[in-house]
């Protein structure tokens, strides 16, 4: 069986559940493939390996310092295991990579090399820069240029990104592909066999991330929907707390006691099905971060028939939703703007039903991994090189 192998020196164990581990655990799930992610031991353990990752083998690697800008260690490995990796896979296009891409060629010539993007738009936009300084900038993309006629497929998350891909590199065009991130409906199905009808759901808006951090920007919703006449909703925050956001939460409930039982930090939640049975009891699923690459949390809410709301800064959100039709974006840190939408679409009762099968409909034509990889699998067996 040929080999499909990841390279994310920083994978924890949380990343099982991303794309880092979900595309290649689906490359195996296929069967045509083995697939392998090297790292360092980053997580005490790797708990995922055995739910949504359980076609997955993690070949752990121990940090030797660096050879300027690049781990040794992964260095090591690549000249070591190059000749049994048939593809080997990394994501961003970045120095790091395409020099570790370069060296597992120069060490297997017939290996394929498979990079995804994982890309903001605007990066795409506005040109990609390995340096600050140009003579290092200059070489970098030289050897971008080299790497470009050694790979055999690039992907990136949302159509905007492909034509952009293709604009400012054109010598892609044949090697580019639109491949989304998306849950694993192999494991949902078999442990959500029954998603809750609308009419089962609860008045809940959910928001899933790192909860206070800077780059989330989770204040913007906390204020809006303090200031949303919405009085039969609540809204749960779920995930690790940061900077003390317990305190902005108690300090607005202070300011605004009828909020008292409307405002939940459930914190982390390790248990995947635990997670999945929050989505399958909310409605409304809403992240107000400025910037997001893709926004993984909105297709597992769409799942279960969640409506969601974004940000005008979230690269993929408008592919998810199917142009708007599945959700709504307001303009990134307008609190105004998220507080008429908050009142608007909680009071929709009939679109937010509407919405319940046509939200499962789309991710189950667009998002389930075990059809996102088709393509992939058939571009990387019939590329030449």
């Amino acid at each position: 069986m040929k080999n499909f192998t990841t390279i994310f020196p920083l994978a924890e164990n949380v990343h099982l559940i991303k794309d880092v581990g979900q595309l290649a655990n689906s490359m195996a799930a296929s069967g045509e493939y083995e697939a392998k992610l090297v790292c360092f031991k980053n997580s005490a353990n790797y708990s995922y390996l055995n739910t949504e990752a359980n076609h997955l083998t993690i070949d752990f690697i121990v940090p030797c310092g660096k050879k300027l800008f690049m781990e040794k260690a992964v260095l090591d490995y690549i000249k070591q295991k190059a000749t049994q990796i048939d593809v080997i896979h990394f994501f961003h296009l970045t120095k790091e990579t395409i020099h570790y891409a370069l060296h597992y060629k120069k060490h297997n010539p017939a290996g394929k090399v498979y990079l995804k993007m994982d890309v903001y738009n605007e990066m795409l936009e506005r040109g990609i820069r390995y340096s600050k300084k140009g003579i290092f900038n200059w070489a970098h993309k030289k050897k971008e240029k080299q790497l470009f006629k050694q790979l055999s497929v690039i992907s990136v998350e949302n159509p905007i990104a492909l034509e952009l891909l293709i604009k400012r590199f054109p010598t892609l065009k044949d090697k580019a592909l639109l491949i989304p991130n998306g849950v694993n409906d192999i494991y949902l199905k078999q442990e959500f066999p029954q998603i809750r009808a609308f009419k089962e759901k609860e008045n809940i808006i959910l928001s899933v991330g790192r909860i206070g951090a800077t780059d989330k920007n989770f204040e913007l919703l906390l204020n809006a929907f303090s200031k949303a006449n919405i009085p039969n909703w609540k809204l749960l925050f779920i995930g690790p707390i940061e900077n003390n956001f317990e305190d902005r939460v108690a300090n607005i409930i202070k300011e605004n006691p009828h909020l008292k039982d409307k405002i939940e930090l459930v914190g982390q939640i390790e248990d995947r099905k635990e997670l999945y049975g929050y989505y399958n009891r909310s409605k409304i699923c809403c992240l107000s971060s400025p910037f997001e690459s893709f926004g993984i949390t909105f297709v597992e809410a769409m799942y279960f028939g969640n409506y969601v709301i974004g940000t005008s800064g979230m690269s993929s959100f408008r592919y998810i939703t199917n142009d708007y039709q599945l959700g709504v974006a307001v303009e990134k840190n307008d609190e105004n703007a998220l507080v008429q939408i908050l009142q608007q679409k909680t009071g929709d009762e009939v679109m937010l039903d509407d919405n319940w099968k046509k939200a499962q409909h789309r991710i189950q034509e667009n998002f389930y991994w075990s059809k996102l990889i088709t393509p992939l699998v058939k571009k990387l067996n019939s590329a030449t090189l």
